[in-house]
């Protein structure tokens, strides 16, 4: 069926409801800078401890308003999320949205409509989601976001709203010293503060509407199990679309019809809803999705906002440009999902012959791959990923949301932290889950396909991103919210699962290594470099015995070459240098640990020297190859044979995959 059949005609540019640098949804990099600068000076106490004990002094304020309690649970949460405290944190900022929904109770203005009120909740609302996922539980995060689209929200009356207006301070959580800070509340009195791993507010899952959209997740899921439900048009044909509707001369304005199986309560794209989401909302809302290694109805949904998002926020629109500079951990990940989904603009019909070729996840998932595979593998394997599920989505969530919300005890120090550990999967035999930092999404989704001598295996790849991992972070008693979040995705592998593939250091070498060093380019940070490296691999190894992994490590790849035109060219050039002796030292720690046969199944899967292209300008004499390059700092699935390759030549146990 052709394109113009498949697009209607009239096509509407959204507009966001809300002034977009007024939403500040867990921008966590902006918050740590503008707490350095809050509190800089002479004072020996820590800027998170005297943040949290503002936040307390909020809380147990004698007069007490609903706006007071936003304040100060919004601050508790940002300020126990940067101390690692995922229980705490996703506490205080579902009490934050509660707050958030009865501020307009207290208003005295006679104003119909307060947009103030509405711009707390949305970013309430997202301050929540992005905890959520952080905590590691990203379909708590997906229906929450749902719920406040379709209207969901708090009213506290009578003794509930009465119980709001008295918390006591009982303490600083900072001041505990050789107990388990995840079996203690933050000081704020609450007994639900860090109760369970990913608070949910127990008005969500007792909520009609709550059951609605577990309904229409089911729905959805029955008909991506029905052989009749087809897609038409190709990655390439909605690129084209996208091409003309956003094109500055001409234009033709396209709407994309949405499939008829997307209940309306699920179109979060959509400016219909009771309460659209801003743009920022879609995108934290379209990130989750994707990466979250549910697929099923999460993959659809993802791929289906996408074809919508790519008209209505197009990669080089000034509202895009806006974001990249207000909020640019989002914003990456947009472009990143865009480039994995609808594949590179423009490219040619022949060069989907050519070996290598990103094929697009949109193709993938809607069975339209055109690739031709050896008669051992079949292209059905390769579109498993968003069409079987082995446990009800909806029945998955309900649970959960049961048993984390009502994980409260009385006994403190006997706490036994709700873990769900089955996410709705394949079987683990089809199954490869690939965690670590955002270049994890460059390989979701695609199916790797190793073959030697005694295998013949399939392998669909299950992103599990942990946002801003850095190498650093994985070291044991690191007190961030990215290695609380790699913890909790390695306790929710199913048990089955004995192999996984790891990311990191690709934000070491970028921004991470060197501190002060970073400060002047010609500095040398190289022993950093080493000794990064040295603790990542000590740590890793720890991560393998502890929890009975192989682990298979990615190298950093190359950042792509840009003209010196664009700037920063002595940056980026540093950046491939730190890269360049990171690999080196990887590759030589890797091959110690094989040689001496200790313990930690760790192996490298040594395929960055076939990324390279050579480039005189550069001081390492080469950048990424181009075919490689997604958004010119991550790759796109094109080097997936080069890592199949590596996986044989590492001397892992392939029976173990």
């Amino acid at each position: 069926m052709p394109i113009t059949v498949v697009l209607n005609v009239l096509f509407f540019i959204q507009v966001p409801k809300y002034p977009l640098f007024r939403l500040f949804a867990m921008n966590y990099a902006e918050d740590r800078l503008d707490r350095r600068s809050r509190h800089a000076g002479a004072d020996s106490s820590s800027p998170l401890e005297k943040d949290l004990n503002q936040a307390h002094k909020y809380l147990s304020a004698d007069e007490q308003s609903m706006k007071t309690k936003y304040k100060g649970h919004e601050l508790a949460g940002r300020t126990l999320r940067d101390a690692g405290l995922s229980p705490q944190a996703t506490y205080h900022y579902a009490m934050a949205w509660i707050s958030a929904c009865s501020l307009d109770d207290e208003d005295e203005g006679d104003c119909i409509f307060n947009d103030e009120f509405e711009l707390e909740r949305e970013k309430a609302v997202g301050d929540y989601a992005q905890m959520a996922e952080l905590a590691g539980f990203p379909e708590v995060a997906v229906i929450t976001l749902l719920f406040h689209m379709n209207g969901g929200e708090f009213k506290m009356e009578g003794e509930e709203k009465e119980k709001w207006q008295h918390m006591g301070n009982v303490g600083n959580i900072f001041a505990e010293d050789g107990t388990d800070r995840f079996n203690l509340n933050c000081g704020c009195g609450l007994s639900e503060c860090g109760a369970s791993d990913c608070f949910i507010p127990s008005q969500i899952h007792s909520s009609s509407l709550y059951r609605d959209i577990l309904g229409d997740f089911n729905d959805l899921e029955s008909h991506l199990n029905d052989s009749n439900r087809r897609e038409e048009s190709l990655a390439a044909d909605i690129l084209d679309a996208v091409e003309k509707a956003t094109r500055k001369k001409n234009p033709i304005v396209m709407k994309p019809k949405t499939p008829s199986d997307i209940p309306l309560s699920l179109r979060f794209w959509s400016n219909k809803s009771i309460r659209p989401l801003s743009h920022l909302l879609q995108i934290l809302l379209l990130k989750i999705l994707y990466s979250a290694p549910v697929g099923s109805s999460f993959l659809v949904l993802a791929c289906e906002g996408i074809r919508h998002l790519s008209r209505s926020l197009p990669l080089s629109s000034k509202l895009g440009r806006e974001m990249a500079q207000s909020h640019k951990s989002h914003w990456a990940y947009y472009v990143l999902i865009h480039k994995v989904v609808l594949g590179a603009d423009r490219v040619k019909m022949h060069r989907r012959k050519v070996i290598p070729y990103h094929v697009p996840v949109w193709d993938i998932v809607n069975t339209l791959d055109q690739r031709k595979f050896s008669d051992e593998v079949h292209d059905s394997d390769c579109q498993d990923a968003a069409q079987d599920c082995s446990q009800s989505l909806a029945t998955h969530l309900e649970s959960a949301s049961k048993v984390l919300s009502t994980r409260i005890c009385e006994n403190r120090q006997k706490i036994q932290h709700p873990i769900l550990r089955c996410l709705p999967q394949q079987s683990c035999s089809k199954t490869i889950y690939a965690i670590g930092d955002s270049h994890v999404l460059s390989i979701g989704w695609q199916t790797l396909h190793i073959k030697n001598d005694e295998f013949n295996l399939n392998r669909i790849i299950r992103p599990c991103p942990t946002t801003g991992l850095k190498a650093w972070h994985t070291r044991e008693g690191t007190q961030f919210f990215t290695k609380y979040n790699l913890d909790c995705c390695l306790e929710r592998l199913p048990k089955t699962c004995r192999s996984i593939i790891l990311s990191a250091g690709e934000i070491d070498c970028r921004e991470g290594i060197g501190g002060d060093l970073l400060e002047g380019l010609n500095n040398d940070c190289d022993d950093a470099v080493r000794n990064t490296v040295k603790e990542y691999i000590h740590a890793i190894r720890n991560l393998s015995c502890k929890y009975n992994l192989q682990v298979l490590l990615l190298p950093v790849a190359p950042h792509a070459y840009r003209s010196v035109k664009k700037g920063k060219s002595l940056g980026r050039g540093l950046r491939r240098q730190r890269m360049l002796l990171w690999n080196e030292t990887l590759r030589e720690l890797c091959a110690i640990r094989a040689s001496q046969n200790e313990n930690g199944q760790v192996f490298l899967l040594d395929y960055e020297p076939g990324l390279r292209e050579k480039n005189e300008e550069s001081p390492v004499g080469f950048v990424l190859n181009k075919y490689y390059n997604a958004d010119f700092t991550h790759m796109n699935s094109s080097f997936l044979p080069l890592l199949e390759k590596a996986l044989v030549e590492c001397n892992c146990d392939l029976s173990l995959l």
